[in-house]
């Protein structure tokens, strides 16, 4: 579990398939986070997928919780990959509509780099988005990210063929604005107290 600013990133619980259900069944929701509208997803699929990603070891799956009232409001995933001796953590993540365009998801963000290069020592994380969710390349570009390659035309939606961007940070990268992307982005008392928090050791 991982607490910073209003926001915690835990474990999924068999409990919280019944967001997750009404998240990936939500059109516009599919429609910004993975580029796939159409998508229709089961409860029985959503438990099958949920037994498979405890076992997987390759996978780092979260439930985003608003700490206030322990409400679940998204899902935040590290997906663990090896490129020859570069350890790759590729993120993803998506919220309930309530709580777009509240600056949480630069908070979510946030927490998966910390996650994945103050945590688990990662040499890099990148992550993709499809060409017409700008809200979500700002996101990644206001952490740090860069975008650094293009995947032509491959998506179709919304009867059209779309760009998919990849993005990515490596660790020193990271590591050399960590404190200034915290304070920006939690504000001066949430930052210091995760500041002071993490650097304790």
């Amino acid at each position: 579990m991982l607490e910073i600013g209003t926001i915690r990133l835990r474990a999924w619980e068999n409990k919280d398939l019944e967001h997750v259900y009404r998240w990936e069944n939500d059109f516009e929701t599919m429609l910004y986070s993975r580029g796939k509208p159409e998508n229709a997803v089961s409860m029985d699929t959503l438990n099958e997928r949920y037994d498979e990603d405890r076992k997987n070891e390759k996978r780092k799956q979260y439930i985003v919780e608003h700490i206030a009232d322990n409400k679940a409001i998204g899902t935040a995933v590290i997906r663990l990959d090896d490129w020859g001796d570069v350890r790759i953590g590729n993120i993803g993540t998506y919220l309930d509509k309530e709580y777009w365009n509240h600056g949480i998801g630069k908070v979510i963000t946030l927490a998966l780099l910390d996650l994945s290069f103050y945590f688990m020592n990662l040499d890099k994380c990148d992550a993709y988005s499809i060409e017409y969710n700008k809200r979500a390349h700002k996101v990644l570009e206001s952490c740090g990210f860069k975008r650094s390659g293009i995947h032509r035309k491959s998506g179709y939606v919304l009867g059209r063929r779309w760009d998919w961007y990849y993005f990515d940070i490596l660790r020193e990268e990271y590591m050399a604005i960590r404190e200034k992307k915290i304070r920006e982005i939690l504000g001066t008392t949430d930052a210091e107290r995760y500041i002071s928090l993490t650097n304790k050791v």
